[in-house]
């Protein structure tokens, strides 16, 4: 039913002519209000969760400290967030591994060591003593996410088609151990 309609109808039968010129005007511009109120409701009811948040995106970045990049659409920022939330932290290497995995990528994680005595052998590669708090990323078959523009998901003025950042570097280097330092290596997947 149109609300204009539910107006007209709650109105006590004989009293009034809900077809009346100034009480029909009257009655249009309280529903377009309601309208809008209901729209308004319906846009922060949605907003409780990122899965469909808009207005309140920026809020949810903040409670996460995820800073978008420049020109990052709402489909993307909302994936960092939600990203953000499912990151519980871990000092392992299984849990990164993992941790990728749920992010779509396939990766291995190495730990270069400084050349030992009794361990290496002439021609082994010399390392800096503190290169036992580096570790790399090698990452497998990775492409740059692509979002498309959806009805729904997306907001107006943003492009058809727009090349994000992948948001595993900086879901790595905010959970990694703060004493280490991890690096990042692409292989082609093919």
């Amino acid at each position: 039913m149109i609300t204009v309609d539910l107006f007209r109808a709650l109105l006590p039968p004989v009293s009034y002519d809900p077809n009346g010129k100034h009480l029909s005007a009257e009655l249009k511009a309280e529903a377009r209000l309601m309208d809008a109120v209901g729209a308004s409701a319906g846009r922060v009811l949605a907003s409780i969760t990122p899965f469909y948040a808009s207005t309140t995106l920026s809020d949810w970045e903040r409670i996460y400290a995820v800073s978008p990049r420049d020109g990052a659409t709402q489909q993307e920022r909302r994936e960092n967030v939600l990203v953000r939330m499912a990151a519980t932290g871990g000092l392992s290497i299984p849990y990164f591994i993992g941790l990728a995995a749920s992010l779509g990528y396939t990766i291995t994680i190495s730990e270069p060591r400084a050349f030992r005595a009794g361990v290496n052998r002439a021609g082994d590669r010399l390392f800096v003593e503190g290169m036992r708090w580096v570790w790399q990323v090698n990452v497998m078959g990775a492409s740059t996410p692509k979002y498309r523009f959806r009805a729904g998901a997306s907001a107006a003025g943003e492009p058809l088609l727009a090349f994000g950042e992948s948001i595993l570097e900086s879901t790595f280097k905010d959970l990694k151990p703060a004493f280490t330092d991890c690096y990042f290596t692409y292989e082609d997947g093919e």
